[in-house]
Formats: C-alpha cells, structure tokens, sequence
C-alpha cells in the first residue's frame, strides 16, 4: 500500500530519493511505526503532506524527525494562523512553571521550532499568503520576547535583585520592534530588531542602572540562538538613539534625543515601531509622542538635505542598466527597495495624512492608494511584486536552513526552487529554470519601472531639489547605508584607498561628540562641508592618513559643528586645517592630546597676527592667578600658544624671525610663571630673600642661544644661567616659620625646583627641557650665583670661551623690570670689555670644528654649512670688534646681529644677504620638520613617503627641490665661513 502511494506521489516531488529517505528516517523515529502506516492508510493527504514537507526543506524534515510526536500538531492546526494573544499567553504560561534559566531557554527553543515548523507547513502545504506568514512569524517573535522580558523579571525578583524607585514603583519595561519585526513581515530566521525601554530609574544610582542592564543582558541571551542552528534566532539592538554605548533608557531621554538630534534615517526605523513585549502603554506612549516628529508636516532646509539624499539613492538604484539580480531582498527593484520608497512616501504624505502611517508594507501600499498617492495599477503591480520576493525569500530561508535573501549559485537548486514556486518544465518533474529566472527578472525590472515612476512624481521638497547637483559625498553621509559601489568609486576619487577605515572616519566626523551639543546641526553641517573637505583630502600625500588625522582632532575638539560651519564658508581656512592634520603631527597631537580645544584652534585659524609678547604674558598671568593645578595651566597655554604660532607658520604668513619671537615669547611667559609659583612656595617656608637693606633679591633667568636670541624653534632645548640680584638672608614672613636660609640657599633650592617642575615629565608631557649642564660658576651642584660672582669670573678672565660666545646672546628674563633692566646693563658692559685675542679666532673655528664631528653631514644644524656656521661668523665678529663699536652691533638673534654688523662695515652686503637667506632656509626646513616629528629634528627624513609630506608642507611639487636647496646654502655658508675665519 505505501509503496503505490509513494508512486502515486511521485510527479509532486522534485527529490523523491531524499524524499523517500527522510521518510524511511521518520518512520523509524516515530514511537509506533504500525500505527503510523496505519494513519497512512487511512488518511491519504497525511502522507501526501507529509512529503510535501520532506521535500521542500531539509530543516523541517530533520525537526520531524527529531521530534515525530509535533506532526500531529501540524495536522491538527492545518498550517492555520494563529492569534497573537494564545502564542503570547501558551510561552509565557510554559515559562512561569520554570526556575532555570537554561531550561527556559530550551523552552523558547523547542517553542520556537514548533511553530516555525507550522507557519512552513501552512505556507508550502496550505497555500497561506506570504503577508499572513510575515506577520505569524512576527507573532511568534512577540511571544517569545514577552516570555523572555516576563521569566527574567520573576526570575530577577525571586533572587532579590530588583530594585524598587524612590516612589515605591518597580520599574517598568518596554521592548519596541522595529524594521521586519516591528512591520509584522518576517521572514525565516530574520534578525529581531528591537529597541529597550525603560519607564524611569534613578539615574544615579548604580544598582538602578546595573539592573535595568541586566534585564537587558538575560533577555537576549533567553532569545538569542546558537549560530549553528537552523533557522535561529539573532536578537539586533543596533538602533540606539542615546549612543552606541547605551542600549536601554527611559522612554522620555529617548524620545528627547530623537527630537532634538534625530536623523532623517532613525524617523525611516520608526515608522515601522511596534510594541512587542512589556508595558504596552510605556512603548506606545514614546511612538505617540514621537508621531510629529516622524510625520513632519513642516520641514527644515536639513530635513530637506536628508530627503534629497533618499531620493538620490532610491533613484540611482531604480534606473540601474542591471538586468539581474541574486539578491532577492538586496537587488534593484527587490523588497528593500519597496519598502524604502513606501516608508518615503509615508514620510512625505503622513505629516498632512495620517491614515498612511502604517508599519507593514503591504498596508502602506493599501492605504497610499486609497488616498490617492498610489494610482490602482501601481498599487497592484507592487503588491503582487513584493508578495512574490517575499514567497521566495521565504523559501530561500526553509530550502537552506537560514536566513537568507540569495539565490543559491547551484544550478539544481534553483531548479528546485523553481519547481517548488509551480514554474516546472513541461513533463512536471524539473524546475523551469529559465522561465523562473526571466520571472523573476521580469518582477525586478517592473517593481524598478514602477518606483522610478514614483520617484519622479514624488514631491521635491524645495525648488532647489536638482539630484544631479546632488553631491555623491553628501550623499555617504546622509544615507545611513550607501550602496556600497557608490561608497568605493567616491572614495577612490578622492584618492582614498581603506575604504572600510575611510567610512568610519567620515561618520565619525560627522558625529558630535560633546552630548549636549546638537548632532543633527553637525551632521548637516559636514554633509554641506564632505564634497570640498574630500578635495582637499585628496590633495595631500597620504589622504587615509589625513583623514584618520582630521578624525582624532575632531574628536578631541567637541564643537564640531562650529567648525564645519566656519571651514565650510572659508575655503582658505579649510585649506589650513587639512594641511595642518596632514603634515603636522606636532600641532595635530597637540589638539588630541588636550581635548577641549576647539576656541583655541578658531582663534587660531582666524587671528590675522600673532599675539604680542605682552599679550602672551598677560594671559599666563591670569591663567595662573586663578589655578589650583599649574602644571595643568602651563602645559595648556604653551599648546594653545604653540597651536597658534604652528597655524600661522604653515599658513606662511609670518617671517622667521616673528615666528621664532613669539615661540620664545611663549617659554619666557612659561618660566616667568613657574618660577613665581616655586618663590612662592619656598618663601612661604623660609621667608622672602632680601638685600642687606631689606630691599627684595630677585632670581634673574639668563636665556642664553637660541633662547637668548628669541630664535627656538618648537622643540628647542632652554638654554639658561641662573644668577641672583644680592647676596643676604631671607626674611621671615609675619606668622611664617621661624627658619630662614641665606639667599644663597634660597636661591639655588629655587632653581632647582624650576628645573624639575619644568623638565620632569607630567601627565601631560616635559613642558620644556632646561639644560642641567650649564652653571654660571662651573661649580659641580651650584645652580645660582649672584650677579657680582658671574661677573668676577669675567673681570679675572677665568672665564671659559664658551660663556664670552653666550654673552652675544645673553639676555635676563625674569626679575622686576628694573633688575633685568640691571642684569642686562651688567651682561653688556662685559661683552664690551673683553679682550679680543688674535688666538681666539683658531679657538673658535676648533671649537666649532669639535661640533661638527658630532653630527653627520647631512645635519642642517651642526654639520658642515649648517646653521652653527652662521651663528659662530656673528658670535666672532661681535667679540672681535664690540670694544671698538660698542652695542651698536650687539642684535637680539642672529638676523638681527648680521643687520647690524654689515651696517657696521663689518660683514659685506653680499655676505649679510647669502647668509641671512640661508639662515632662513635652514631654520625654515628645521621649523617644518619639527611640526612633522621627525626623528632627526636637523636631517632631512629617509624614507620617500616623509620627504613628500615635507615638500607638502613647504609648497613644494618636487622633494628633490629641498635638498637642491638645501645643499647650496650649505656649501655657500661653508665658503663665507672657511673665508672669514681665515683672513681674520
């Protein structure tokens, strides 16, 4: 009998072999074999549905048999629908009677399988439309989240840990469904798209929030399936409106945010929001209130932007030339696309009609006919369409055991999909696969033709809605998914090779960091600014590098939005700050590293000048006189300053010498302040140091090299001798300690504890590296002497020549202005009183002899030409001829001292202008190197990738440019030197 009924079925299976073999495997399984033949024969559809089963699904078949008994559950329901409330009430019923939490899982497993298993039967056996099968899926999903969210509650409180509010209320639970869920148009294993919700916690209190957390964490983990499993289920709770970070919150702080910062993309979600577990009136309540802002009847010029960036996509794909398509949900003109353009109508139309909000799509369709935005041939074409992806899709998911939306490359399986969707070959034993593939194309290119028809008509929004002009860029930073071939031929343009790192970095720049800052303003913002941002980008040596740069910075800033407004309404200023994130670490690190600095860069990029030296020292004055923390202080203004002078230096605005004036400008305030702080300190212990007469004794800092001349670059070292006013006792402050020290003690425990603060690094980096080597009395452990004592050692010649070459440079810094104004008379008046020596010429050329063999060639600083070279020529002729001349040649740095002595008469003016330019040149390359970081702060970088971003840096097309350069000043600096410490 079995054997003629088999044959009887044979031209209704398209794999009788497997067929029969999951047959052979049922009926072993089951629990009486004879009785099951016996049902056989008596009931000639059980058998025949039973194969049908077998046939269409591996999956399905394998639950049969592990589990022969839900067979007769299958024919007792008839594949027919069920109410929302009885599977809701079943699972949760089932769950109350558990205490643990893996057999609750198992529960929801085998709950899960049970009914996946009726809703196929009733789709591949008793016909039922797919519309009715996505929402019977979405049931089953509600049932089981109910259950999860209702046993981790009970199962919470049992072990005493859910928390009751200030007012006496436990806290209530919302669990809002979203996209397929949310639309009741599931299919086979689709993601749960949900959102969490809770009424009110305190906010502050750890115990409220690590519950509310854990709710959360127990819900998924009862929900979420094995990844091996057939069919599984994934919970996805990627829509977080208050940041990746947070995935649960009070339904008020989510429906705040979503108003205020809100994108067009998150209004698209909740559309589809529905309520599908835990207090119903706590999630309805939120999709209410969010109803306006969903439905806009009045929109900005962004909401706009927005729109205009949907209609590009959707156009784009509905005039795609592509004939094919393997992505049944994906492909141009399948069900993303039908979905995506009735939630665009909904967006547009809901605002004036309500009765076109609706979550499913097959009720959008409905409803956008009967109010006429649908004629009843579009509305048909549509519906028809989608309801046959969704049936295949449907398959898809049953055939593989997975949620899938591709076609299978196996050309046997697409026969059998073709065989189980009716489209058979004549002889009705094989798939007609190529009617199949020509339907289903034909379904792709009429639901294209049909959108693409909507998209024209749809309204426009403003007068101004040109796609064409549309930018592509804007483009990737509205739509929250752009197609990814748009993605990577944009990128390539613009030279951008990671495009995976280039997409996160374009949706980080376009993301406000600062919480309470508007994101929507900012996200606007860049998107007007991407197009010329890109350009700029893709101008530089390294574009991936720029951007992850200008990605940090922004980041570090907060108040983007400010900035994008100001780079996007001037393009020079754009220009600087790709330039500076490009190849400026130096300045880029400074903006990372002390977060918080975006009104120091604005000012920075708008200031036409650099701050005066009385500026600078007014400010760290006031900074300090308001601090609790000076290190803090101090290392904050020297970057805001250092920011600004970079800026200006890269703009190439400034000479040299304002340059170097203002970085020294800068150290001078930072010393000043610190070594007020350390008086202060110590002078509270022992008293404030005085003279004989009681009048106040001063530290007088003597900034001596590059320092004394107002001519460091970024890194440079701080040269300095510490000297003080007037030997003495300190005197004892009224209520202070008794103890006093000599000024002597005073003093040099002062200096060293300004070197320490200065050179040991803090939390934020060395501020400065003072040089612990130099002593004013070349006394192992003395830090300070007094004035008279420097100048004795210079009277009695003792001196060393390396201390008569700093006296051309020698400068007082810190002290009342009347003691500097002191100091700096003494260091004059003994330059002026040395003694030139015929021997000192060859002392000098030795000497710098000496330093040159500690650098290599290549150095532009000690090596051979470098700028030593020049600083020596000035340092000579200043001891040479300073009693004859007197101050008349003594300049502040070394451009200034060339001025002064060719206006002497003696330095040629064709020597003063080739070494003033190649003074220039080198301490030009030196500055920029020091923005980059480069390692050798004094040699050219190695590698072919640093020279690039140099010559970017210095407007230069060619690398080789610099070094042609470079070595002609060099070589002609040499000549000048080897000449004039000849013939002197």
């Amino acid at each position: 009998m079995l054997r003629e009924r088999l044959l009887q079925q044979l031209p209704d299976l398209v794999d009788f072999d497997a067929t029969v073999s999951n047959l052979d495997r049922f009926i072993a399984a089951s629990r009486s074999p004879t009785s099951l033949l016996s049902l056989f024969e008596r009931d000639e559809k059980a058998l025949s549905t039973l194969l049908q089963v077998f046939s269409t699904s591996q999956t399905l078949a394998n639950r049969l048999i592990a589990d022969p008994e839900s067979f007769d559950l299958l024919r007792a329901s008839d594949g027919q629908p069920a109410e929302r409330e009885y599977l809701v009430d079943e699972l949760v019923a089932e769950l109350s009677t558990i205490d643990s939490r893996s057999r609750a899982a198992l529960a929801i497993r085998k709950f899960s399988s049970r009914e996946t298993a009726r809703i196929a039967y009733g789709e591949f056996v008793s016909d039922m439309s797919p519309d009715h099968v996505g929402q019977q899926l979405a049931f089953v999903a509600d049932a089981i989240l109910e259950a999860a969210l209702s046993f981790t509650l009970q199962n919470l409180r049992s072990q005493g840990r859910s928390p009751i509010r200030s007012d006496g209320k436990p806290i209530k639970f919302s669990v809002i469904g979203l996209g397929q869920l949310g639309g009741t148009e599931m299919g086979y294993g689709s993601p749960l798209e949900i959102m969490f919700l809770y009424d009110a916690i305190e906010e502050k209190s750890d115990s409220h929030r690590d519950f509310v957390n854990q709710v959360v964490s127990d819900v998924i983990a009862l929900t979420d399936s094995e990844e091996s499993a057939a069919l599984s289920i994934h919970v996805d709770t990627s829509f977080r409106p208050l940041g990746v970070e947070t995935v649960i919150g009070s339904g008020d702080l989510v429906a705040k945010r979503l108003e205020s910062d809100g994108r067009t993309w998150q209004r698209i979600e909740m559309i589809k929001a529905r309520v599908v577990a835990g207090d119903e009136d706590l999630g309805n309540e939120l999709i209410t209130r969010l109803q306006p802002w969903i439905y806009r009847r009045f929109m900005s010029r962004r909401d706009f932007a927005d729109i205009r960036a949907l209609r590009r996509k959707l156009q784009r794909r509905f005039e795609s030339k592509s004939i094919e398509g393997e992505d049944v949900y994906l492909a141009p003109g399948g069900r993303r696309d039908v979905e995506l353009m009735m939630r665009f109508l909904q967006l547009l139309h809901g605002g004036e009609i309500q009765t076109v909000r609706a979550e499913n799509t097959y009720e959008a369709i409905a409803n956008l006919e009967r109010e006429g935005c649908l004629t009843h041939q579009e509305s048909s074409l549509l519906t028809r369409g989608y309801a046959r992806l969704c049936r295949l899709q449907h398959l898809l998911s049953v055939m593989t055991g997975r949620y899938t939306s591709c076609l299978p490359h196996d050309e046997s399986m697409r026969r059998r999909l073709a065989w189980h969707l009716g489209v058979r070959a004549d002889d009705g034993t094989v798939g007609d696969l190529s009617r199949f593939q020509s339907q289903l194309q034909e379904t792709f290119e009429l639901n294209r033709k049909v959108l693409n028809h909507l998209m024209v008509d749809a309204p426009k929004g403003d007068d101004v809605d040109d796609l064409k002009d549309f930018a592509a860029e804007t483009e990737l930073v509205l739509d929250p998914s752009p197609d990814e071939e748009l993605v990577r031929q944009t990128l390539l343009r613009h030279s951008l090779t990671d495009i995976d790192q280039a997409m996160v970095n374009i949706r980080a720049l376009s993301t406000e960091s600062v919480r309470f800052l508007s994101r929507r303003r900012c996200h606007h913002f860049f998107a007007s600014l991407a197009p010329k941002l890109l350009s700029e980008v893709a101008k530089t040596p390294a574009p991936d590098r720029t951007l992850q740069t200008l990605a940090e910075v922004a980041d570090s800033l907060g108040g983007k939005s400010s900035l994008w407004e100001l780079l996007n309404t001037n393009r020079a200023t754009l220009e600087l700050m790709v330039r500076l994130c490009a190849a400026t670490p130096y300045l880029s690190d400074l903006l990372v590293e002390m977060p918080g600095m975006i009104d120091e860069l604005i000012d920075s990029l708008l200031m036409n000048r650099l701050p005066s030296p009385e500026r600078l020292d007014a400010k760290s004055i006031d900074l300090c006189r308001r601090a609790n923390d000076i290190d803090v202080v101090l290392h904050g203004f020297k970057s805001s300053a250092h920011l600004m002078i970079g800026v200006h230096d890269i703009l190439g605005k400034e000479s040299l010498e304002a340059l170097h004036g203002a970085l020294s400008d800068t150290a001078e305030a930072c010393l000043r302040r610190a070594i007020e702080h350390e008086h202060e300190q110590l002078a509270a212990r022992f008293g404030d140091p005085v003279d004989p007469e009681g009048e106040p004794a001063d530290l007088i800092a003597v900034a001596i090299g590059k320092f004394g001349g107002r001519e460091p670059n970024y890194r440079s070292d701080l040269d300095v001798v510490f000297l003080y006013t007037d030997e003495g006792e300190t005197q004892r402050r009224v209520g202070g300690p008794r103890k006093t020290v000599s000024n002597a003690q005073f003093f040099n425990m002062l200096t060293k504890a300004l070197i320490r603060r200065v050179n040991d690094p803090s939390d934020f980096g060395q501020l400065y590296e003072l040089d612990r080597r130099l002593r004013p009395a070349g006394e192992e452990g003395v830090l300070a002497v007094s004035l008279d004592q420097f100048a004795t050692r210079f009277r009695r010649g003792i001196s060393p020549l390396w201390q008569q070459i700093a006296l051309c440079k020698a400068r007082a810094i810190s002290g009342g202005r009347r003691k500097r104004a002191m100091a700096n008379e003494l260091l004059q008046s003994i330059l002026e009183s040395t003694q030139w020596r015929p021997s000192m010429l060859s002392e000098l050329k030795e000497l710098r002899l000496r330093i040159q063999e500690t650098a290599s060639d290549e150095n532009t600083k000690s090596g051979i030409g470098g700028t030593v070279d020049i600083e020596f020529i000035t340092q000579m002729l200043t001891l040479a001829h300073i009693r004859e001349h007197g101050r008349e040649i003594l300049g502040v740095g070394v451009l200034e001292s060339l001025q002064k002595l060719a206006s002497a008469g003696l330095l040629s003016t064709d020597d003063c202008k080739i070494l003033s330019e190649n003074y220039r040149t080198l301490r030009g390359i030196e500055a920029n190197l020091c923005l980059m970081k480069n390692e050798a702060r004094h040699e050219l970088p190695e590698s072919e990738s640093r020279l690039r971003d140099l010559a970017y840096l210095m407007h230069k097309h060619d690398p080789q440019e610099i070094q042609m350069t470079l070595n002609e000043a060099k070589q002609s600096t040499r000549k000048i030197f080897d000449r004039l410490f000849a013939s002197e």
